[in-house]
């Protein structure tokens, strides 16, 4: 049996502990937050043995085996980086990080101390995104031309939420339009060789709108635009010479896959999770601590690299800025 420890008990961290609970092989034992009584109240919930109202004391625990980040993205690599460091194993929210130096140095630091850094990718273990590259790699819908994705809520006008707070890494892009990155270079095995993209900021200088064509080596396109301004469809699809696959929205969790041949429906298929999709990535990345392996290969170490590059590249054109503290390798 396997111990977690969580960092930060916010909302999603209730989702994940909602499916650990599920788990044969691991349980909660601690938690942390920067609020005792808030660490205190997550623990009665789920049933933890310990709280702690800070950080460090969690990371130092014996007890605990493997620890769950759910912060918000700034606080994701000085917390990953001090874990490592204790030699425990990882389960990152995603973004993994705010950039891609930051990534490649937990990716060096989980090498040096052996431990497991997995990205927190939800979908990328999802029964459907593997069907997706089955139908892919099956030539279901012919050569794939161009995926196209749009992922969006109206959260702007929110005050005092952490997407609209510079300092917490907040914007569109590093919440919402990660999946749409993520997903394609998982369903298309490559990485973007070229990258165009545009975006209305906000007056503080977080991307409202942000609008992405990503072409790669194949040729293949993928076009999407993540918003924190607008209700969005939420849906994705993958276009080919002979048809399409459409995932309706929410697309990232995995509820449905429709194949298309020219323009008829040829199979719907529905994939209910057994708690709430947070339990396959919790189970690989104990799989990957029992086989002593570094991460999963759905979402391996050099997925999580490529992807932040694409994001670094993506916030360079859009002019997307972060306070120094927050971006650098101190």
């Amino acid at each position: 049996m396997l111990n977690w420890g969580v960092i930060g008990p916010g909302g999603i961290a209730n989702q994940f502990a909602t499916a650990l609970a599920s788990s044969v092989q691991g349980k909660l034992y601690g938690v942390a937050s920067r609020s005792l009584e808030r660490a205190k109240a997550f623990s009665e919930q789920y049933r933890a043995s310990v709280a702690y109202g800070d950080y460090e004391s969690l990371i130092a625990d014996p007890n605990i085996d493997v620890i769950y980040i759910a912060t918000p993205h700034s606080q994701h690599f000085p917390l990953a980086r001090a874990c490592l460091k204790a030699g425990k194993h990882l389960l990152v929210e995603k973004p993994l990080t705010v950039n891609a130096q930051q990534t490649k140095e937990l990716v060096s630091l989980s090498e040096q101390h052996q431990c497991v850094l997995q990205e927190a990718m939800w979908s990328r273990f999802m029964p459907c995104f593997e069907q997706l590259k089955e139908w892919i790699e099956e030539q279901q819908i012919g050569e794939i031309e161009y995926i196209n994705s749009q992922i969006g809520f109206a959260f702007s006008h929110l005050k005092n939420h952490r997407m609209t707070d510079p300092a917490l890494a907040g914007g569109a892009l590093l919440d919402l339009g990660v999946y749409s990155v993520s997903l394609s270079q998982y369903l298309l095995a490559e990485y973007p060789s070229d990258i165009q993209a545009t975006a209305r900021l906000s007056k503080d200088g977080l991307d409202l709108n942000t609008a992405v064509n990503m072409t790669y080596p194949s040729g293949v396109i993928s076009q999407f635009t993540c918003t924190m301004a607008a209700q969005c469809s939420n849906t994705m699809s993958i276009h080919g010479k002979k048809g399409y696959i459409s995932i309706p929205a929410y697309f990232w969790t995995g509820g449905q896959a429709q194949l298309y041949q020219d323009d008829k429906l040829i199979r719907t298929l529905d994939f209910p999770h057994p708690v709430n999709g947070f339990e396959y990535q919790i189970e690989s990345t104990m799989e990957s601590i029992l086989l002593n392996r570094s991460c999963d290969p759905r979402m391996n170490h050099a997925d999580s690299i490529n992807v932040m590059t694409t994001l670094d590249t993506i916030r360079q054109q859009i002019h997307l800025k972060y306070p120094e503290v927050i971006e650098s390798l101190d």
